[in-house]
């Protein structure tokens, strides 16, 4: 993906993709692709990916126009908030797309799953801390804010970012990724693979947003429903990872196979590591969403209650108190 790099002890050549000798002319990796050495440093591999810096690029100059827009309405912005998403959301997206993720996501199949792993449930959520869709709300016209408060009322989209429909989301994503030819078509269409990358951030987001920024108007019953969807997705998370590191046969041969790495695991053990990734991370990375949707279901119940016993005390207030009625009974005691 790019011209000859040295850096750091590692050599990106040009592209050498060698020809089967016999049957018909299969497809290899994109010309772009650096034929790479074994590294002995991988992750201080660095690659530059100009899809990825655009996208740094313009998430960073929008936050900090945000942040500029705020300050001049002198209104202040947590600086955490700043820090998580400069510091941590960015720099995820930088490590998964340019550095050992992003620089042998064509020579082997486990980079190329940390790579899809990490933009779809890791760097999205990160960048859902630093609290962007908030920053957007506090400095929108009045305007704008009004058409966003339309929006959120179809009800399409209310259960597009509904948490219900994100944790039954992940699984879904990712077996279609893996197991649909997406990944192979990726590996050798340039465009395809970048394109891949923006829809795995933007789906990840569109997940993260709702756990992260919880609106007010959820109801317990949903918050307890999305909680214990939680729980079966968190099951089905293991059968992408299972079946990836049980079969018996590539997934994508003609990637692989033509690579003819010298170096490195064969193509069936790099693809049996990549699904004990997919697995592992498929199920730590739940733990996370179910401890925020448990701590989200509290609190929505706190405030459920607290709204019952006002309104209680509000009927109690306008009500005639009345006397027990033993002691308005006319007949007299036995």
């Amino acid at each position: 993906m790019g011209s000859g790099f040295m850096g750091s002890g590692f050599v990106f050549a040009s592209p050498q993709v060698p020809t089967l000798p016999q049957g018909p002319t299969l497809p290899g990796p994109p010309s772009g692709v650096a034929a790479l050495s074994s590294p002995s440093h991988p992750w201080a591999t660095f690659h530059l990916d100009p899809v990825a810096c655009g996208l740094i690029g313009i998430a960073a100059a929008g936050y900090a126009y945000g942040l500029l827009r705020l300050a001049g309405q002198g209104e202040s912005w947590p600086v955490r908030r700043s820090v998580v998403f400069f510091g941590s959301g960015l720099l995820s997206l930088l490590l998964f797309t340019m550095a050992w993720p992003g620089a042998y996501a064509h020579a082997l199949f486990s980079a190329y799953i940390v790579q899809v792993l990490g933009l779809f449930m890791i760097t999205p959520v990160l960048l859902a801390c630093g609290r962007p869709v908030e920053l957007v709300r506090s400095v929108a016209s009045d305007r704008s804010r009004r058409i966003g408060g339309r929006l959120t009322r179809v009800r399409l989209l209310r259960g597009a970012v509904s948490p219900i429909f994100g944790a039954l989301l992940v699984p879904v994503i990712t077996s279609v990724v893996v197991f649909t030819g997406i990944s192979g078509a990726s590996l050798r269409s340039e465009p395809l693979y970048h394109a891949l990358q923006v829809a795995l951030l933007a789906l990840g987001f569109l997940v993260a947003v709702p756990l992260i920024e919880g609106s007010a108007q959820v109801t317990g019953i949903a918050a307890a429903a999305a909680l214990f969807i939680s729980f079966l997705e968190l099951l089905l998370d293991s059968l992408p990872g299972g079946v990836l590191t049980f079969r018996t046969h590539l997934l994508v041969p003609v990637q692989y196979l033509v690579l003819h790495r010298s170096w490195g695991p064969s193509p069936l053990t790099d693809q049996h590591t990549a699904g004990a990734i997919l697995w592992g991370v498929g199920e730590v990375a739940d733990l996370p969403f179910i401890a925020v949707l448990m701590v989200r279901w509290m609190r929505v119940d706190e405030r459920e209650a607290r709204e019952a016993d006002r309104l209680l005390d509000e009927a109690e207030g306008g009500a005639t108190l009345m006397r027990p009625w033993w002691e308005t009974d006319p007949r007299p005691p036995r």
